[in-house]
């Protein structure tokens, strides 16, 4: 679900792109609607500040509307997901602070406006976000619930208007997750309100393909789903294609340059993910605007990973370290997702070599930070069995 950082923010952003199509009878203003785009095109840009901005313009001319404070809300968590890599709980409480009262709004809206398409899907779009939360969290039976409200909602906007393609992604997004999640999520789903993911696949196809606002996010999630090991829909190829058409039209981009990293790798395409990786790395080092520091641990690991399934244990364990090192290196920030996975990846190592004792360390080093992530589930394996090479060839990303 985490595994490319760009889409995830844009799987429940369908709200917004109903701003295209709005119901007959609920017009959308026209410069609630430009404002909107200009919003969402900053959030692409992971520009979370820019894009803060034209929404609370939004909100001071529209204070009733759903839209601006959905917007906000989702400016907030494009700080939590890019700037800071999902790995601030500060800023995790106010994203879920914002979404609630946005939901609130939109409710309210809702009384008065029963027939507005728009806001069936802002409500639809809001209640997604609580439900992404929830699942970065692994918290299942939150995730099911916000959920189930997110594809309610969607499905309404649908029926007062079937042509907002843009809706077709949080829908897609549900039929395939609700499809192919684990744990107690899938089971709530198939008992109560089923899940196709193949069908979910077609849907997220349509927004692509028809999309205005939220083609691109639909794009992401497929590449996404492409590049899941073990995934029936797999198709790392077309992953790698479409990537490299996304660097060339968002050159010198940082989310985009990451994405066709995690393609390539998908594809078993080693060595250039790696040097796709040390040219990140150099950018990162030299200063690139967009390239922040924060993403040093996920680039250093993401070269360690391409060491690892080449059997180059040293090379590796160096990388792994150094991505570690850099908790240490800013103590007083909250330690970031791929830091942490990069210290059980190093114990994997060990237990690689036959070094079982000295892995056991490194797992139980890794699993003294607050799980924020849903970490220890994987950790608590491999300190009760060691990792082997049939697990050698995993995802890139952490879980």
């Amino acid at each position: 679900m985490k595994k490319i950082m760009l889409p995830v923010v844009f799987l429940v952003f369908a709200a917004v792109s109903g701003l295209r199509a709005a119901a007959p009878a609920e017009p959308l203003p026209e410069e609630l609607r430009l404002l909107s785009k200009k919003g969402i095109d900053a959030i692409y840009a992971v520009d979370p500040a820019e894009a803060k901005k034209n929404f609370e313009l939004a909100a001071e001319k529209y204070p009733d509307h759903p839209f601006p404070h959905f917007g906000l809300a989702m400016s907030k968590w494009a700080e939590l997901e890019y700037l800071e890599d999902e790995s601030d709980p500060k800023l995790a409480r106010e994203y879920g602070e914002m979404t609630d009262k946005a939901i609130g709004i939109a409710r309210a809206w809702l009384k008065k406006h029963p027939a507005d398409a728009n806001a069936y899907m802002c409500l639809g779009g809001m209640y997604g976000l609580r439900a992404r939360l929830a699942l970065m969290q692994h918290r299942w039976l939150k995730a099911y619930f916000d959920g189930k409200k997110a594809i309610s909602n969607t499905r309404k906007s649908l029926k007062v208007d079937p042509e907002l393609y843009d809706s077709y992604l949080g829908l897609g997004m549900y039929e395939y997750y609700a499809g192919t999640l684990s744990g107690v999520i899938k089971v709530l789903a198939k008992l109560l309100m089923g899940g196709n993911a193949a069908q979910g696949v077609e849907y997220i196809k349509v927004c692509k393909e028809k999309g205005y606002f939220n083609a691109l996010a639909a794009e992401l999630l497929l590449i996404e789903i492409y590049t899941e090991p073990g995934n029936r829909f797999k198709d790392t190829k077309t992953a790698v294609k479409w990537s490299e058409e996304l660097v060339k039209l968002y050159p010198m981009h940082p989310q985009m340059q990451f994405v066709l990293i995690v393609s390539l790798f998908e594809d078993k395409r080693y060595l250039e993910s790696r040097k796709e990786s040390l040219e990140y790395l150099k950018r990162l080092q030299e200063g690139v605007p967009g390239y922040r520091k924060r993403y040093l641990p996920r680039v250093l690991s993401a070269i360690g990973s391409t060491y690892l399934v080449e059997k180059n244990y040293d090379a590796a364990s160096d990388y792994f370290h150094k991505s570690y090192a850099t908790i240490k290196d800013n103590p007083e920030v909250h330690p970031a997702r791929w830091a942490v996975w990069a210290l059980v990846k190093a114990g994997n190592i060990l237990d690689l070599k036959g070094e079982r004792a000295k892995a056991v360390e490194l797992y139980k080093e890794a699993r003294a930070y607050k799980d924020e992530w849903g970490f220890w589930e994987y950790i608590d394996r491999y300190i009760k069995k060691p990792f082997t090479e049939a697990e050698l060839y995993g995802p890139l990303p952490p879980p």
